[in-house]
């Protein structure tokens, strides 16, 4: 496997002695709340907002006891590659990490680059993670380098549109507190933290802004719990989001399509001993989180130079001409629709969804949603930016991207598609264009999920089937299983169903899903498994030559192999 080095400029960064605070401290807390956009934490929101503003208490303490950067950045709107660029200081295509479902991080020596915990383990100190969303599953890979590495969804958790099953804030809390209680306070402790409340359905009172001040209660109990245990007094915290949300900003309800402020401007606070309340202008971003807490562990880190690579912030100010990437290939993903990079700098954000297919999205003021894009004109800070994007495309690591075998939702099953030609993005559908589509199919997969009247069953068949009509969704992967599985519910509960039609029908839309990239075990044991009454040797060679194509075949595959030679006598 090739290693990063064949491609960046790496580059050691010093530890800084015993001046100031790197060095001196022995605890060391990264707390992150899961899609919180920056202008609904109070600390960020000018003096004069008349607008309603979430009670963020715990959250603004933190700000004005260390430093504020007000202005950083996510690489990435989806949750364990945001996360993967904070543990690495490095950017998604040069960890591999694109999309939630991952197979697993490879370890060190093959990957070619450090994570953080485990360069402070090896350092002597204790690593500990408590996370609250499977998307951070310790089968990802970063559980590497800590002790240990702490999740369980919550019994009483529903799981959420998106799929994934969570752990309530305050369990996952409760048992870090428990886990720190045990560790002599004589010993160097790296806490990480992450709480899933603001994400999508919003629970504490059906908004948005609820399950942020939910949040931000959870983070004040971690931090009394702390108190209480004697790590809170000459600790290090660093406090930031993986990404934010877009409530509405260029149509996006959630995250994951679109590359705006809404979902990339994130809280980012510093608090240490010796360090005194400050704000910071200075462009930030999440991959300077390795590199900043590795330098306050007074502890060198081998940094990389090149677009979306960390630097220590306590260093020194960063440029002010630093440009921030970002990138999206979920809705290439899941729909076949375009990437979408993008470059941002102080004025706003150029994004590219193919060959001369360029998006300008302004800096938008506190929670103003920008409701569409502009005119990209040729200027210097245009080409600037755009020779950024050519440069980090280049940082792409395909030995090192995987697929997984998790399906459907957030994170979307099989193999990643590395970056395609200009060319050939710009063929596909812009998602800037194509993203209510999506959200229509959102309505439809919950009809299907729910429902058990054949009527609305026969109801929502229909319109996924009208959806294909449209260009914007015609190679949609995610449309093809899901008319697949609209006919399956139908064979479940009408009783006035042509079930060997509908699972002729079936089996036809789930080889489609499959064939257009939806390679994960569930699509595979669908289109192996559906119709396969007298059929078991088809679907059997069927299902063995498929499963080649799936990256980790899953025990769904197993137990229908199984019961497939079972039917033919072996």
């Amino acid at each position: 496997m090739r290693s990063i080095a064949l491609f960046l400029v790496l580059l050691m960064l010093p530890a800084c002695g015993d001046e100031g605070p790197q060095g001196n401290v022995k605890t060391i807390v990264l707390i992150t709340l899961d899609t919180l956009r920056r202008d609904h934490v109070s600390a960020y929101a000018p003096d004069d907002l008349a607008l309603p503003q979430p009670v963020t208490q715990a959250l603004d303490d933190l700000a004005a006891t260390g430093i504020r950067f007000d202005d950083a950045r996510a690489p990435v709107p989806l949750t364990l590659p945001s996360h993967t660029t904070m543990l690495t200081g490095l950017p998604p295509a040069a960890t591999g990490v694109r999309l939630n479902t991952y197979g697993r991080l490879a370890p060190p020596n093959e990957r070619g680059f450090p994570m953080l915990q485990e360069t402070l383990r090896e350092a002597g100190w204790r690593t500990a993670a408590f996370v609250s969303a499977d998307a951070l599953n310790a089968r990802y890979g970063l559980d590497q380098g800590f002790e240990v590495y702490d999740f369980e969804p919550s019994k009483d958790a529903r799981r959420r549109e998106t799929n994934l099953p969570e752990r309530r804030g305050r369990e996952t809390v409760g048992r870090a507190l428990a886990h720190v209680k045990g560790i002599p306070a004589s010993e160097k402790l790296f806490l990480f933290v992450h709480l899933f409340e603001p994400h999508a359905p919003y629970d504490t009172d059906g908004t948005y802004g609820g399950d942020v001040e939910d949040g931000s209660r959870i983070v004040g109990e971690l931090l009394e719990g702390l108190a209480k245990l004697g790590r809170r007094d000459g600790a290090a915290i660093l406090f930031t989001s993986d990404h934010g949300e877009a409530l509405g900003e260029l149509r996006e309800r959630t995250h994951g399509f679109t590359l705006a402020d809404g979902v990339l401007r994130v809280p980012f606070t510093l608090t240490a001993p010796g360090i005194e309340p400050d704000v910071r202008t200075d462009p930030a971003e999440l991959a300077d989180v390795a590199p900043t807490l590795a330098g306050l562990a007074g502890i060198p880190w081998q940094a990389v130079a090149g677009p979306g690579c960390g630097i220590d912030l306590l260093a020194g100010q960063a440029p002010t001409d630093r440009p921030r990437i970002a990138e999206s290939l979920y809705g290439h993903h899941i729909h076949r629709w375009a990437q979408l990079t993008a470059a941002s700098s102080e004025q706003g954000t150029l994004v590219d969804a193919g060959q001369d297919r360029l998006h300008w999205v302004p800096r938008a003021g506190h929670q103003l949603g920008i409701q569409s894009t502009g005119t990209v004109k040729d200027t210097p800070e245009i080409r600037r930016l755009a020779k950024v994007l050519a440069e980090y495309r280049q940082f792409e690591q395909p030995d090192l991207m995987q697929g997984g075998q998790v399906a459907a939702g957030y994170g979307g099953g099989g193999v990643v598609e590395g970056f395609l030609t200009p060319a050939d993005n710009a063929r596909l559908p812009d998602p800037h264009a194509a993203i209510l589509t999506h959200y229509r199919l959102d309505g439809i997969k919950a009809q299907i999920v729910s429902q058990r009247i054949p009527r609305a069953l026969r109801a929502a068949r229909d319109a996924a089937d009208a959806l294909d009509q449209a260009h914007l969704l015609r190679e949609s992967p995610e449309l093809h299983f899901w008319r697949g599985e609209a006919r399956v519910r139908l064979a479940k509960y009408d009783p006035e169903a042509d079930v060997p039609k509908l699972f002729r029908e079936a089996e036809k839309a789930f080889l489609r899903a499959f064939q257009l990239g939806r390679k994960d075990t569930q699509t595979l044991v669908r289109a192996c498994g559906v119709n396969a009454g007298g059929r078991e040797q088809e679907c059997l060679d069927r299902l063995l030559e498929l499963g080649r194509q799936v990256p980790q075949p899953g025990p769904q595959f197993a137990k229908l192999e199984a019961r497939l030679r079972k039917a033919l006598g072996r």
